[in-house]
Formats: C-alpha cells, structure tokens, sequence
C-alpha cells in the first residue's frame, strides 16, 4: 500500500496566514494541473499533500513584515500587494490573478517587503519554502513551473516599468488595461470584456496618479471609443485602437481623436462614466 511522503518539517509552525482564512487540503496533483495538465508526474504529484487556503475579500494573506515562509499559487480570485507608507499611505505595487504567484521572496528573503490582501473571494495552494526543494527534486515539472513563475513576476515587473514610463495619465491606464487584458486571457477570461476587481484609488496608486485622473481618464477613453465603461463593468470595443493609442508616452486626450464609434461622445467635465452608451445599445452581458 503507497502512503503519502512525509513533508520536511520546518522549523516554525505553519506559515503565518492571516487567522481568519480557512484552510484545506489537497494534493500537488491539482496545483500542477493549473499549469502542466497533462505532466507525467500527475501520479507521484497525487501523494504530496499541500494546503489550500481560502481568502474573503477584503482579508489580508500575509502582512508586510511576516515571516516570508511560504509562496502561494492563486487558484481563484484577485490580490493587491501592497505597503503603508508612514504617512499612512497604501502604495499598491501589484495586482495578482489566477495562475499567478505571490510571495516569491520567500526563496530569498527572511520577511514579505509587503502584505497581500484579497480583492474577492479567493483560494490560494499555500507552499511552504521549507519543502520547496523537496517538491522540486520529487516533481521535475513543479521546478519548471517555478522558473516559469519567476519568469512571469519579472515579466510583470517589467511590464509597469513600462507602464510608468507613459508620460500621459491616460496613455498610462491604456498601458494598465491592455496587460491586464492580457492576463486576463491567460487565466482564461475573456480579454476584452471583464470586471475590474480593484477600486480607482486601487489603480490610481499603482499608476502614481490621483484617483480623480484614473476617473476621468476612463472617461476620456471611453469617449474616443476605445472603452464601455459602467462602473467596474469594462469592455474593450477597439483593442487595436487601444494599442496604438498606448504606444504613444505623451500623448494627451485633449489632443487625442474624437470618438471612433456612434453613441459615444467626448464627455464633459460633469459627464460621468456610466452615462455613456454603448455602441450597441445594450448593456454588456456576463461581466467576468
């Protein structure tokens, strides 16, 4: 009879979650399915328990500060990482969805530089660094799946690099939207009509702007027909027009054409978002 391997203890307790989450088990079968479904190690992967954490909205995963003990594979939902600076600030550095990966300083580093908080309900496959290498030498397609997953963090390091570069606020959320589409995509959602789980101020942090801009830099988009926007209802009516409009780092919406679709017109100062039609004259079905 096979029994399950038994983990490398560790030398603290179990990784210092937020106390309110609940957890669960399963097995590293189900992690590599996210991302190697048709691995040859699906049945060794079955034997190896693993923890899976369950997040409300609005909860925090990790502190800034903890003990960076383990590294997490979101299975479902949205995170915001984050510091406070001293003035009481919260800096948004991230955003993290589905397949993605969050505390990955943890291989590096003795405390998370900052906390993890979910903007949905969310599941995350909790992996402790003290059975990292174990994982590893046992599951050759689990050490892919990190070098995959490092890649992917510099690539989203790389990425608002070059969001930040855009001189423009609204060439900015342009850059925003169209990586998130991305990543929507990816995690297999629709990547041209979504929800947006995080707030304006939530973007606006991220994008070094305030809220106020992010607001009425939707709208602008909006107006030149790139965008339906209701609320945190997003649909991308024009993506190539998007595209070319973000590879512009200066430009301005004021300089920018006027709308590319009947029904949306540039709004004013007074107009809010969720007043402009959609091209189709129905409102989006099935926001993701």
């Amino acid at each position: 009879m096979e029994t399950i391997p038994p983990a490398i203890p560790c030398p603290n307790q179990a990784p210092q979650c937020a106390a309110a989450s609940i957890s669960t088990h399963e097995t590293m079968a189900r992690v590599l399915q996210m991302f190697e479904p048709d691995s040859a190690d699906q049945p060794v992967a079955a034997k190896f328990p693993v923890l899976l954490r369950r997040v409300h909205a609005g909860e925090s995963l990790v502190h800034e500060g903890a003990p960076a003990d383990a590294i997490f594979f979101v299975r479902l939902g949205t995170f915001k990482v984050f510091r406070i600076a001293e003035d009481g600030y919260e800096q948004v550095l991230a955003f993290a969805v589905r397949r993605e990966v969050l505390g990955f300083e943890a291989l590096c580093a003795a405390s998370y530089p900052a906390a993890m908080q979910a903007l949905e309900d969310s599941t995350v496959y909790v992996i402790p660094r003290c059975e990292i290498a174990q994982l590893s030498h046992a599951l050759p397609s689990f050490a892919l799946v990190l070098q995959r997953a490092g890649s992917l963090t510099l690539t989203h390091s790389r990425e608002l690099v070059d969001i930040l570069a855009a001189v423009a606020s609204d060439v900015r959320l342009a850059r925003f939207l169209i990586q998130l589409s991305k990543r929507m995509a990816a995690c297999g959602q629709s990547p041209r009509r979504f929800l947006l789980r995080m707030g304006r101020r939530e973007i606006a942090s991220l994008l070094g702007v305030a809220h106020e801009t992010v607001s009425r830099c939707f709208s602008a988009l909006a107006a030149m027909g790139f965008l339906y926007v209701n609320d945190r209802e997003i649909d991308i009516l024009d993506m190539n027009g998007l595209k070319a409009f973000s590879r512009s780092t200066r430009r301005q919406t004021d300089d920018a054409p006027g709308p590319r679709h009947p029904g949306l017109v540039r709004p004013t100062a007074r107009t809010p978002v969720r007043a402009l039609a959609h091209p189709s004259g129905l409102m989006p079905g099935g926001a993701i």
